[in-house]
């Protein structure tokens, strides 16, 4: 008989005072809760920081619960580490999750922070040949590893700018080594944005404070992102200079700047002691 998946299973890293506000960051693709750090570091003093390994990524293996590995098992499995309400922050993937925890369970939610994120692909006939591009790259990473693959990977258009910083894409490299090969398989099987519906529709529905990050040498998720900001009705955009994608990596101190006024705006706007 196969056993219930465990509950309170994603490790994390806690940083700051047990009763301070809770942040819940979640990584991207390839990532882990290490990639928060650096703004961790900077947000500690005034809220606890719980920085998430999702699904498949840092030391989140589960290979017996294949479930966990959708977009649904991973939503719920960061819904059982939320002990109180919290302020919510995604990256990419994470920022995917991000947005559909907020608008399932708003309740649980004081803010919701996207930073590179879009609200999916609108077309099925998208989504189908989205499915059909992730499932081959799951193949070939299981056929020839993850070294070959994070070249192809990182050698897309997106990250053009990050290549043209040699210091840190190699410490970026390195951190994304510590992943497993067939783990990430099973995330690009079961989490691609294919498999995930779009919230294009439901945008309107997000009631509470959200902040919008992207680099500004990146447009097309700047693009994606002023659109997302014209469908939420509380919504703020702000997009970073000398950033592409991959903005907490190439401008940590400026993202923590971005991301502690405005989790410092909620606070003040709210009116009460969060806990």
């Amino acid at each position: 008989m196969k056993k219930p998946a465990p509950r309170n299973v994603l490790p994390m890293l806690i940083s700051g005072r047990s009763t301070a506000p809770t942040v819940i960051f979640l990584h991207g693709f390839l990532g882990s809760s290490a990639d928060w750090q650096p703004l961790a570091r900077r947000l500690q003093a005034a809220w606890r920081c719980v920085l998430v390994d999702l699904p498949g990524h840092g030391r989140a293996h589960f290979p017996e619960h294949p479930e966990l590995y959708s977009c649904a098992g991973a939503t719920q499995a960061v819904l059982a580490t939320a002990d109180r309400p919290a302020h919510l922050v995604g990256y990419s993937l994470g920022g995917r999750l991000a947005l559909q925890l907020a608008l399932q369970h708003p309740e649980r939610w004081r803010s919701l922070t996207l930073i590179s994120a879009s609200a999916g692909l609108p077309l099925a006939a998208e989504r189908s040949a989205r499915r059909r591009t992730d499932d081959a790259l799951a193949a070939d990473l299981e056929q020839n590893g993850l070294t070959a693959f994070l070249e192809k990977w990182y050698g897309q258009k997106l990250f053009g700018d990050l290549r043209r910083k040699p210091a840190l894409f190699d410490r970026l490299v390195r951190r994304r080594r510590k992943n497993r090969a067939e783990e990430l398989a099973r995330v690009l099987r079961g989490c691609s944005v294919g498999r995930q519906s779009a919230l294009w529709h439901r945008l309107a529905e997000l009631r509470l404070p959200v902040l919008l990050l992207a680099g500004a040498e990146d447009a097309k998720y700047v693009r994606l992102m002023r659109r997302m900001q014209r469908l939420i009705p509380a919504a703020q955009l702000v997009v970073v200079e000398k950033a592409g994608h991959a903005v907490i990596e190439e401008q940590p101190v400026r993202a923590a700047q971005v991301l502690k006024r405005f989790l410092q705006s909620t606070a003040n706007n709210s009116g009460r002691n969060e806990t």
